[in-house]
């Protein structure tokens, strides 16, 4: 047996344990006052933290937009059916899909399984309001006891 790899190992140890024991000495000391994250890392002058002036002055002011900040694609579309019969939840949403899209082309029809689950929704709007504004229940008054509009991921390329 090879003791090499255990005396190396030990003389590691007999190396290592005085800077420990004086790191806890001083982490001791230091007990009774909280100190910062900075004062912590800065305490010894060895480390140095240099910040660019640009990232500063991203610090300092925030964005102001009149706009409501997009977050990736996620927007609203109109809910216009959602059924979870096995038989007949995929025709009807189909079928009610070719009659909106007929009435107002502008907007795209989004049939989608989800199990159990068929749903139909209906444009790509960055806002709620925008949504409501598509006044589905009007142009289909049979749709509208199922029509309601809700967040989704949205195709950004289709927004006007």
């Amino acid at each position: 047996m090879d003791i090499r790899p255990l005396f190396r190992f030990l003389i590691f140890l007999m190396v290592m344990l005085p800077c420990v024991h004086v790191s806890a000495q001083e982490h001791q000391e230091k007990m009774g006052e909280r100190i910062s994250i900075v004062e912590h890392i800065t305490a010894d002058s060895v480390n140095v933290i240099i910040q660019p002036d640009e990232l500063l002055e991203l610090l300092k002011y925030e964005k102001v937009s009149d706009e409501p900040e997009r977050k990736g694609n996620i927007g609203y579309r109109v809910q216009v059916f959602s059924d979870n019969n096995a038989r007949t939840a995929k025709n009807e949403a189909r079928s009610k899909s070719r009659n909106i899209s007929s009435r107002f082309p502008q907007y795209r029809t989004y049939v989608m399984y989800t199990s159990p689950y068929w749903r139909l929704r209906v444009g790509d709007f960055a806002t709620e309001a925008e949504a409501e504004a598509a006044d589905l229940k009007r142009a289909f008054p049979s749709y509208s006891r199922e029509i309601r509009v809700v967040r989704d991921r949205i195709n950004v390329n289709n927004l006007k």
